[in-house]
C-alpha cells in the first residue's frame, strides 16, 4: 500500500504544482497578507488592537509597539492590578468592554471560582481514561466532551455564549493540568498527582497549586505567571487562531467546536510554541560559549545563526523580530521586567545573559539587513516558564488557557455585528475544462 500510494503522492506534485509567479498574476493575497507585508483587512473589532508601524505611501514606518484591550494599553492593564493578580479583571475587561471597579471585580472573581470544578465523572471518565502524547489533542477533546454535559450546547446567542464561554476558561486550570498528570502517569509511567481547584486561588495560582506534584508556590511565581497570562489574553482578531474561531463560528456552530478549532490552530508550530524554539537555540547557545561568553563570542554566533550555519540552519533568531511590532512589543517589556525579578531568585546570570543577547541581535540584524526588529513575546516567556519549573508540555495549553478569554470575545462579537458566513474565493488554475 505505501508504495502506490507514495508514487501517486509523487504524480500528484509533478502534474498539479501551481506555479509561484500564478499568486502574484492574479493578485492572490497568500496568507491573507498584502506585498508590503500587512495583513488584509477582514473584519471590525473593538476587543483589541496591536499596533506596531504606520503605513505611509504604501511602506510600513517602524513605531513604539502598542497592545491595546477594549482601548487601555496592556502596559496600563498590567499597572491597574498593582500588587493583585491581574487576569481575571483582563478576562472582564475583554468580555464586557470596561476595566472592573472593585465591587465588579469581586462579583465576577466569585463567579469565576464557582465554576472551577469540571463535572461530576469527567476526570475518570474523559480525561484520565484517554491519555494523549499531544496535550493539546487531549485539551481539544475535552472542550468538546463539555458540550456533552451543556443542557443547551446549541445555544449562541450573545448572554449564553458569555456565560458558557466564563465557565469554560474558569476550567482550563484544571483542564490542562489534569491532561498533564494523565500524558505523565499512563504514557511516561510517572505517579499520578491530582489536587482539586481551590476556590480561594486565582487563575494563575491554581495552575501552579494543580500542575506540580506538591501543589507549592511561591507569591512571585503566581504573579509572575499571572503577567504572562494577561499579555497572552488576546492579539486582535487577525492572528490565526482568532480568525480560525470566527471563520468557524461564522457558520453558526456552538461555542464548543469553535474553540477546538483555535486549539488546533494555536497547536501548530507557526503559531504556538515559539518560546520552545527560542529556549532550544539559547540552550545551544549557552552550551557553546557559556554565560559568561564576551559581547564578542554572542555576536559570533548571531552571525553563524543569520549565515544558516548554527542552530538549525533556518537563518532565524527565534524570539527577535515579529511581523507587526518593530520597535517594541510591550508584552516583551512586561515580562523582561517580570524575568529579571524573578531571576533573582533562580537564576540571574541566565537573564543578564538572555538580556545582552536580546541587545546584541537586534544591534546586529540592525547593521546586517538594515531593519528595525525588537524582541517578541517568546523570547523571555519561555525563560520564564523555565525559571518557573513548568514542563514544555505545558507551554501552549498555558498560552490556551490565557487566550480562550480572546477567542471568547471575538466570537460574540463577530457573531452580533458581523454575522456573515466567512466565504472568500480562489482562482482555478488546473486542467482546461472539458466539454
Amino acid at each position: 500500500m505505501d508504495d502506490f500510494l507514495r508514487k501517486e503522492y509523487i504524480n500528484l506534485i509533478n502534474d498539479e504544482s501551481i506555479d509561484a509567479d500564478l499568486y502574484d498574476k492574479y493578485d492572490v493575497k497568500r496568507g491573507l497578507r498584502n506585498n508590503n507585508g500587512t495583513g488584509v483587512l477582514v473584519g471590525l473589532t473593538r476587543v483589541a488592537e496591536v499596533s506596531g508601524y504606520e503605513v505611509e505611501n504604501n511602506v510600513k514606518k517602524p513605531k513604539q509597539g502598542n497592545l491595546y484591550y477594549r482601548g487601555l494599553d496592556v502596559r496600563e492593564v498590567a499597572n491597574l492590578a498593582k500588587n493583585d493578580f491581574g487576569y481575571e479583571n483582563t478576562c472582564f475587561l475583554l468580555l464586557f468592554g470596561h476595566y472592573p471597579n472593585k465591587e465588579e471585580s469581586v462579583k465576577f472573581k466569585e463567579i469565576l471560582s464557582n465554576e472551577y470544578d469540571l463535572p461530576d465523572g469527567f476526570l475518570e471518565n474523559i480525561i484520565l481514561k484517554n491519555p494523549s502524547k499531544s496535550l493539546m489533542n487531549h485539551i481539544s477533546r475535552c472542550i468538546l466532551s463539555l458540550y456533552s454535559f451543556d443542557d443547551n450546547p446549541d445555544d449562541i446567542s450573545g448572554y449564553e455564549l458569555i456565560r458558557k464561554g466564563i465557565s469554560l476558561i474558569a476550567k482550563m486550570p484544571v483542564i490542562v493540568s489534569y491532561s498533564l498528570q494523565a500524558k505523565t502517569h499512563y504514557l511516561d509511567h510517572d505517579s499520578l498527582h491530582i489536587h482539586y481547584p481551590k476556590k480561594e486561588y486565582s487563575f494563575a495560582e491554581n495552575l501552579l497549586y494543580l500542575s506540580r506534584n506538591d501543589g507549592k508556590f511561591t507569591e512571585l511565581e503566581a504573579k509572575t505567571l499571572d503577567m504572562c497570562l494577561i499579555v497572552h489574553a488576546d492579539h486582535g482578531g487577525g492572528n490565526n487562531s482568532a480568525f480560525v474561531g470566527t471563520v468557524v463560528s461564522s457558520t453558526l456552530t456552538d461555542i464548543y467546536s469553535m474553540l477546538a478549532a483555535s486549539l488546533a490552530s494555536l497547536k501548530g508550530p507557526r503559531h504556538g510554541g515559539a518560546n520552545m524554539a527560542v529556549l532550544d537555540m539559547m540552550k545551544n547557545v549557552i552550551n557553546d560559549i557559556g554565560l559568561d561568553a564576551t559581547d564578542e563570542e554572542i555576536v559570533n554566533i548571531i552571525n553563524k545563526i543569520l549565515d544558516k550555519n548554527y542552530n538549525d540552519n533556518s537563518g532565524l533568531i527565534y524570539g527577535i523580530g515579529h511581523a507587526i511590532y518593530t520597535l517594541s512589543d510591550p508584552r516583551a517589556e512586561l515580562l523582561r521586567e517580570k524575568a529579571e525579578k524573578l531571576s533573582a531568585t533562580k537564576n540571574p546570570k541566565k537573564f543578564e545573559f538572555y538580556h545582552r543577547f536580546e541587545k546584541l541581535a537586534i544591534k546586529t540584524l540592525q547593521e546586517r539587513k538594515g531593519m528595525s526588529c525588537c524582541c517578541n513575546v517568546d523570547f523571555y516567556s519561555g525563560l520564564i516558564y523555565e525559571m518557573l519549573d513548568i514542563p514544555r508540555d505545558l507551554f501552549i495549553p498555558i498560552f490556551a488557557a490565557a487566550r480562550l478569554v480572546g477567542w471568547i470575545s471575538h466570537d460574540i462579537e463577530n457573531l452580533l455585528y458581523s454575522n456573515k458566513i466567512v466565504r472568500p474565493a480562489t482562482k482555478y488554475v488546473g486542467k482546461k475544462f472539458k466539454d
